[in-house]
């Protein structure tokens, strides 16, 4: 997997009106930018995206949204409903999107 193009692709989206998250890649690499935003440490890998998604509102309801841009990539994630389970590369996708966020 080319780790670049995941997250390449959330930052691409959030200029777009209706242009939804599609891959659990995704919806990870949009955790892991987060997760940076918000001054979180890198979460804890879990079975599920669903897991993931939780315990991130879990940790920023809550918190103000810091940027517009974390608003829009918060908005991908929350219209991003399949539940499918985190592989270990994927979770090296959101590692990798967490690390790369400025």
């Amino acid at each position: 997997m080319v780790f670049y193009i995941n997250k390449q692709a959330v930052e691409i989206k959030t200029r777009f009106e209706n242009a939804p998250l599609t891959s659990p890649n995704e919806a990870c690499a949009a955790i892991g930018m987060l997760c940076r935003i918000y001054g979180l440490p890198i979460p804890e890998k879990r079975e599920m995206v669903s897991e993931m998604k939780q315990d991130l509102h879990t940790a920023i309801d809550g918190k103000p949204i810091p940027s517009e841009f974390a608003e829009k990539v918060l908005s991908l994630l929350e219209g991003y409903f399949k539940d499918d389970p985190v592989t270990d590369e994927i979770y090296e996708l959101l590692k990798y999107s967490y690390d790369e966020q400025k």
